[in-house]
């Protein structure tokens, strides 16, 4: 006489076998990876990367008003170790980054005229021992037109003797005003 076995406690068993399997597998990869060994990049972190190449881009509103917004993006030191010295970093608006953003992106922002904004500088120390710093940018708000978005693409230029990183090297700021 043959004995059944009802197909519930087969899928049971399977099941079990493919999460024993599953669990295992884990326990075999304890490889780290070696980050020691990298050398140091300059980069504008912040942002979300849409991986086209064209660049990163952050979103940023401002309310209009007679007195310039302050505005800010960080500049980074990327390295295993702290920097020894003074990292000197030069940064520039790009035309160029964003008409390539807005042609691989589908994207019509317009660059945002030079009335609209103003730097204290194009050049921005990371001092030793820091990684990050503050790069201040002032946005003119009642030069611009609330109807438009505009962009401000902003590209290092010189990392200041490291190299410049090529997924965050250029930073996309899409500017948008409100009323207040």
């Amino acid at each position: 006489m043959t004995k059944f076995i009802p197909m519930k406690r087969i899928a049971t068993y399977i099941a079990a076998i493919v999460l024993a399997g599953s669990l295992s597998s884990c326990l075999k990869d304890n490889s780290q990876p070696d980050f020691t060994q990298n050398k140091p990049v300059i980069e504008l972190p912040v942002g979300s990367s849409a991986g086209n190449g064209a660049g990163n881009s952050i979103a940023a509103s401002f309310t209009i008003s007679e007195t310039p917004s302050d505005y800010f993006i960080y500049v980074n030191y990327a390295a295993p170790e702290a920097n020894t010295s003074d990292v000197v970093v030069t940064l520039t608006v790009d035309a160029a980054a964003l008409t390539k953003f807005n042609s691989v992106n589908g994207k019509n922002y317009t660059l945002v005229p030079s009335s609209g904004y103003s730097l204290v500088s194009t050049k921005i120390t990371i001092p030793a021992g820091q990684r990050k710093v503050k790069f201040p940018i002032k946005i003119n708000t009642i030069s611009l037109d609330p109807a438009k978005t505009y962009a401000l693409p902003i590209t290092i230029t010189d990392g200041g003797g490291y190299t410049i990183s090529g997924n965050f090297g250029t930073l996309i700021s899409v500017i948008s005003l409100k009323q207040s």
